[in-house]
């Protein structure tokens, strides 16, 4: 199948150059990658809309991903003796620690 067509305003004829420093040109291309964009594009953006395009969020470590797996494993467990009518000695303590753990895993994410 052929490609549309593209109408004679919408066509992208003109180039611009700009020279960058190393740094400048890591800058860049760091914004790009993190907003989901090639270079140019992110330029684009940048240049017609007078800001830069929302980085993407971060993905997640493969340990962070582990420790929240077992966060929720744990969590599913307590609840499941809870509903079945046996208090687990120390709920209160394995609770407070799990939460401690969420707070870390939120401010790693975060961050």
């Amino acid at each position: 199948m052929a490609r549309p067509t593209v109408h004679k305003d919408e066509k992208r004829i003109f180039r611009i150059t700009i020279r960058l420093t190393a740094i400048e040109r890591l800058q860049v291309q760091q914004a790009a990658k993190a907003a989901g964009l090639s270079n140019y594009l992110y330029v684009r953006e940048k240049l017609l809309k007078g800001r830069a395009p929302e980085p993407k969020l971060a993905r997640i470590d493969i340990d962070t991903y582990v420790e929240l797996k077992k966060i929720g494993t744990n969590i599913n467990q307590l609840a499941r003796q809870t509903n079945s009518g046996r208090f687990p000695f120390g709920i209160s303590s394995a609770l407070r620690d799990l939460s401690e753990q969420l707070q870390l895993i939120i401010k790693i994410l975060l961050n």
